[in-house]
This record gives structure tokens, C-alpha cells and sequence, in this order.
């Protein structure tokens, strides 16, 4: 007697297993006769709609900058390794310019001299030295009519009777005739003095000033030159040389270091062919990396090539198709972006976003005839409906007319 009681246990047991999924597809069936696996609401969301590409993270001119010495020496150090980040004028190396700088010290003391040798001509005599000429002058001429006095009272006492002799009177006219050439003498200095300097002579002393400035700024300059300064705000890539190397002649345009400019981080991407015509200078660009997850930066499209080249940027998939030609375009990170140089990035460039447009499923449209169309889910059935749909982002589209918020669709 139990063993058919089993039986019927077991019989029962098996048909309420099969009957749960039978009833639903009966009930699914009857609920969409139409037999459509899938159902989406009309609502409203976000299309964004980009380009996705790989990229690399550049300096602003996209090349390294190699900096040298101008002068052949030694070098003293080096004040960068690989990597430090550096500003513009920043010395970055420096060469031994003890003997230069000594030539400019030296040639700094010929500027002065050649300077204070012009002044004094310009200037003309000090106040105390035209007073003493002057002072002279007068005594001169006071000797001088002292002396002519003497020699006419001589004349007179000779001629009264001879009084004096004429050897007596012939030293009184030698007296007067010789204090009136130191007068002369002394009013030809006092006009040397008061005089204004010769053009000729000014333009001989501005020319040696010219001169000893001119060697002064040669030799600044070589020893400027001994300092390799960085010309732009930036990081060091590579450093080439170590203190003590020398640089000679034929070694002379050997970097030292090698820096790029980070006042502007670009990103270079390649653009696969299918997608060159959808882009566009000035579409805006969010940048990801796995340094970074988790972050998103943004940037513009500045620069788009002229042209299609081979790929150069590559990732760690051995299955990546490499043998393709690509459309380089440079992306410029917003300011204060912490990426660095070397970084290997994802690219999403833009093209279309809008926000709050009524959004379905892609899978959702069938395309006929050159007309769109969807299911629609009414109250008397399944009813395929014309609809003119907007931009789309690969997952979503948007629907500019034909369907209304709330709407159920099928596909």
C-alpha cells in the first residue's frame, strides 16, 4: 500500500515543477501575444555621444627640447634628474667659469675708467683749478704793468741827463718786455682752462667707452653661457651629462639635459578612420587612465593632422590590430590637470549632449525603407509607429517625435 502512495507523491511533485514555468510562459504569452523578448519604457535621460580613443600624454610642443652649452669647459654640476619638474630661467647646469668671470670683472673696471676719462673731459676743469688760473692771471698782468712802469720812468731818467746808464735801461725794457710774455702766457692757460673740450677729443673718449662696454657685454656673455637655463616651465626627461664631463669643440651641441613643456599637457590620439569626419578643432574631450581610476579630466581638440598615418600608440592587448592607418589629433588638458608626460590614456571627444530628451533602446529601432520605426505596446495590441529620433550614444537614442514619456515599447 505505501509503495503506490509514493508513486502519487512523486507524480505530483513533478507536475507542480513543470507547471510553474509552463504557467509563465502561458501567462507571457497571453499578456504579449506578439512573443517579444524584451520591453523598455519611454523616459527621459542624457544622450553623450563620443569618440572613444587612445592616447598619450605629451609636453605642449609635443617634442623633447634638448638644451647644450654654448662654450667649450668643464662641467661644474648638474643640478636636475629624470623627472623633476622645473620653471622657466631655472638653471639647470652650470659649466667652471671662474676665468670668465675674472675677464668680466676686469672688463667692468675698463667701462668705469673709459667713463670717468669721458666725464672729466666733458666736464672740463675742477671750480679749484680755474680759480688758481684765474688768480695767476691776474698776477701776470700786475707784473707785467709793474715791469712796463719801470721801464718808463728808466726811459725818462735817461733822457734827463743821463741819470742811469744804458745798460740800467736796457734790463728795465728787458723786465717789461719779459713779464708781458708771462702775461700772455698766463692768459693763454686761463682760456685752455675755461675753453669747452674739442669735438674731436669727446669723440675719441665716447669711443673708448663704446669699446670697453662692447668687450664688457663679450664677456658677460661667455659667462652667461657657462648657465644652461631652462627656457620653458616644465620636467626634465633625460639627463645626458654628469659633473666633470668635458665639453669640447666637436662635442659642443651635446645635451647636457632634455626637458619638455608642461605649461600645456597634450594628448595625442589616434582617430580610426570611420570616425575622422565627426571630429572637430574645439570639441571638448574627457580624459581617463588607470593612474588615475576613477578620475576624469577634460581638455579641447586643437589640432587635428593633415593627414592619415600609421599607429604609434599601443596598448598591452597582443590581439590589437596594429598595421592600421589612424588620424593623429592633439587634445590640450585643462589648466592644473596632474597628469604627467608618458601616460597612456583613454580619449572620449564629444559629439553631441543633450540632457532631459525622451531616450529608448537602440535595439529598439527597426529601419525599413529608410524609415524608422518602433513597437509600441497599446491597449489593443502591438502597433509599429513611424518615430524621428535625435543623437544616440551607442546604447540610448533620442526621440524627437513619435513617442511620449511613459510609453512601452517592445523588441
Amino acid at each position: 500500500m505505501q509503495k503506490p502512495h509514493r508513486n502519487i507523491y512523486m507524480f505530483a511533485l513533478l507536475g507542480l515543477i513543470l507547471a510553474v514555468p509552463l504557467a509563465m510562459f502561458v501567462r507571457s504569452n497571453l499578456h504579449d501575444p506578439s512573443g517579444f523578448a524584451n520591453q523598455a519604457r519611454v523616459s527621459r535621460g542624457n544622450i553623450d555621444s563620443h569618440i572613444a580613443a587612445r592616447g598619450r600624454v605629451e609636453g605642449a610642443t609635443s617634442q623633447e627640447i634638448k638644451l647644450a652649452s654654448r662654450v667649450v669647459g668643464r662641467l661644474k654640476e648638474v643640478m636636475v634628474n629624470d623627472g623633476d619638474p622645473i620653471h622657466k630661467g631655472q638653471t639647470l647646469a652650470v659649466l667652471e667659469n671662474n676665468d670668465l668671470l675674472a675677464q668680466v670683472e676686469q672688463a667692468r673696471a675698463n667701462v668705469l675708467r673709459a667713463q670717468a676719462a669721458l666725464d672729466k673731459l666733458q666736464n672740463g676743469a675742477r671750480p679749484e683749478e680755474r680759480a688758481a688760473s684765474q688768480a695767476a692771471l691776474n698776477e701776470a698782468q700786475a707784473a707785467a704793468d709793474n715791469a712796463h712802469l719801470n721801464y718808463q720812468r728808466s726811459q725818462k731818467l735817461f733822457q734827463d741827463g743821463g741819470i742811469i746808464s744804458q745798460s740800467v735801461l736796457d734790463q728795465s725794457e728787458r723786465d717789461s718786455k719779459m713779464a708781458q710774455a708771462r702775461l700772455e702766457s698766463s692768459r693763454q692757460n686761463y682760456k685752455l682752462i675755461m675753453a669747452p673740450p674739442r669735438a674731436e677729443d669727446v669723440a675719441a673718449a665716447r669711443a673708448e667707452l663704446s669699446l670697453a662696454r662692447a668687450q664688457l657685454d663679450q664677456a658677460q656673455d661667455n659667462y652667461d653661457n657657462t648657465f644652461v637655463r631652462s627656457p620653458v616651465d616644465g620636467v626634465v626627461v633625460k639627463r645626458y651629462m654628469n659633473p666633470g664631463e668635458s665639453i669640447s669643440y666637436e662635442s659642443l651641441y651635446q645635451p647636457i639635459v632634455s626637458i619638455t613643456d608642461t605649461t600645456h599637457l597634450m594628448v595625442r590620439t589616434e582617430i580610426d578612420d570611420s570616425d575622422i569626419g565627426k571630429i572637430q578643432i574645439g570639441q571638448r574631450a574627457a580624459i581617463r587612465c588607470d593612474a588615475f581610476r576613477g578620475q576624469t579630466f577634460y581638455g579641447r581638440v586643437v589640432r587635428i593632422s593633415g593627414g592619415l598615418g600609421p599607429k604609434k600608440i599601443q596598448t598591452d592587448n597582443p590581439t590589437e590590430k596594429i598595421d592600421m592607418d589612424v588620424l593623429e589629433s592633439f587634445v590640450e588638458a585643462d589648466p592644473g590637470t596632474p597628469l604627467r608626460v608618458g601616460l597612456r590614456v583613454d580619449v572620449y571627444i564629444e559629439l553631441a549632449r543633450k540632457e532631459n530628451v525622451l531616450v529608448i533602446p537602440m535595439r529598439a529601432v527597426q529601419t525599413q525603407d529608410g524609415m524608422t520605426a518602433v513597437h509600441v505596446k497599446t491597449s489593443t495590441g502591438i502597433q509599429s509607429r513611424h518615430v524621428r529620433l535625435g543623437a544616440q550614444d551607442g546604447l540610448n537614442i533620442e526621440v524627437a517625435e513619435g513617442l511620449s514619456e511613459g510609453e512601452e515599447i517592445v523588441y
